[in-house]
């Protein structure tokens, strides 16, 4: 039953768009619900809505090639080497990615003498293209750091036993932390580097390294530094930048600022946008970026998005404000009521509102929780407190003068407080 509703709230955006929009318009809610149909594994369901699409409009190179891999998976030979063709003349630019894709097992096995020709065509041209860059060699590590990314992650969707996830799990793990560590020492070497040095596809395996480094805001944020110097430039991928930027903002806490970030759900699904700062202003923001409406974008995760006028912004920040200031007064009054668990709950809560708490706000919860924490040994109340000053430290609030607070003396041996001091 869900399903069914989900596909007649597509069907009803799509009917709207047709009506009103322009062909560039429909043409990009076509593509975003055939690669969600594609996430879910709809391949005949995904074909249709990409054929609908190519009848509008001529796929660029990275959507035909999407369109290939889906018409593979389905086993039609002819469509899918009929795409890669085109995303080869468009100007698909990783032969390694291409001759390792599993999507195109059934083009190895049923017509190995054409697929043969696709990879010699595709390496061809990549080493024409790699020609053009000052930093060929450092694009194909990337470009091999993220093929080995992705091989690990489909092995670890095919993994049949508990024994052989572990073991991939472990692979990942170690995968990601030495793609980490070489990112960083790329980005300190060269700052973020420019199209010309590694072109798109180089730079965009470089940004999912460091997209994905939730466990290291600081490094995404001097990543954000290196890469702000070539905004307004045509060395930067815009839209990079602006994922980017909302992942950082989202890790700090704070409103993103282009509607990147969705809250999940499942099966490529979410329920909703992370919350936006200035909403009503983000479409006029997402195309300075070169990204689509977001009731455009919405449609790749099988959402239905309506554009806020400036009074609902307005009205819903104000109210959301309210309900936040009000949870943080019931923490403060339970504290003083000495129900310490009560006042971890409110502020707790008032924590998962994005840009909900001030520093000042968070500031006091740290100083609150490091009291709770002299007189109760429950480590949930060092831990919070920790929380909230790392997240202080990220935002670059903290001070050494700060952190002289008497309250903190029960951190002091904790390894986080020591973290925190060193970096400081």
């Amino acid at each position: 039953m869900a399903m069914k509703k989900l596909s007649f709230a597509l069907l009803l955006c799509l009917y709207v768009l047709h009506t009103h929009a322009q062909p560039d318009s429909i043409y990009q809610a076509l593509i975003a619900k055939a690669g969600l149909l594609h996430l879910q594994k709809n391949y005949r369901a995904a074909i249709t809505e990409y054929d609908k699409a190519f009848k509008i409009q001529k796929p660029d190179a990275l959507t035909a090639y999407k369109a290939a891999g889906v018409y593979a998976l389905d086993s039609n030979a002819p469509k899918a080497f009929y795409y890669l063709k085109i995303a080869l003349q468009k100007g698909w630019t990783e032969a390694d990615w291409l001759s390792a894709d599993p999507y195109f097992n059934y083009l190895r096995k049923t017509a190995p003498a054409d697929w043969e020709k696709i990879v010699r065509e595709s390496v061809s041209k990549e080493q024409q293209y790699a020609r053009t860059l000052q930093l060929s060699s450092l694009r194909k590590e990337i470009n091999q750091m993220m093929l080995v990314d992705q091989q690990l992650r489909y092995k670890k969707v095919q993994a049949k036993n508990d024994s052989l996830l572990k073991s991939i799990n472990r692979q990942i793990m170690q995968a990601d932390a030495n793609n980490q560590q070489r990112a960083k020492e790329i980005i300190r070497q060269y700052g973020w580097p420019t199209m010309l040095q590694i072109g798109k596809d180089g730079q965009n395996n470089l940004w999912l390294v460091v997209q994905h480094a939730d466990n290291d805001v600081l490094f995404q944020q001097a990543t954000l530094y290196e890469m702000e110097k070539w905004k307004g430039t045509t060395q930067l991928n815009h839209e990079n930048y602006a994922f980017l930027y909302d992942r950082v903002k989202c890790n700090l806490n704070y409103k993103q600022l282009y509607g990147t970030q969705v809250i999940w759900t499942q099966n490529g699904q979410a329920s909703g946008f992370r919350p936006v700062t200035e909403e009503a202003n983000v479409n006029e923001r997402r195309k300075a970026m070169g990204l689509q409406p977001l009731q455009i974008y919405a449609l790749t995760y099988g959402m239905e998005y309506h554009t806020l006028t400036a009074a609902q912004q307005q009205q819903r920040d104000v109210a959301e404000q309210v309900y936040v200031h009000s949870l943080i007064d019931s923490a403060r009054y339970f504290y003083q009521q000495k129900d310490f668990q009560k006042t971890y709950d409110y502020y707790n809560t008032a924590s998962t509102f994005l840009g909900g708490m001030s520093n000042e706000d968070n500031f006091k919860a740290a100083v609150i929780f490091s009291n709770i924490a002299a007189v109760n040994q429950d480590e949930q109340y060092k831990s919070i407190a920790l929380d909230f000053l790392e997240l202080l430290f990220m935002r670059k609030y903290l001070t050494r003068a700060l952190l002289e607070q008497s309250a903190f003396t029960i951190l002091h041996n904790e390894k986080r407080w020591i973290s925190i001091n060193k970096l400081l």
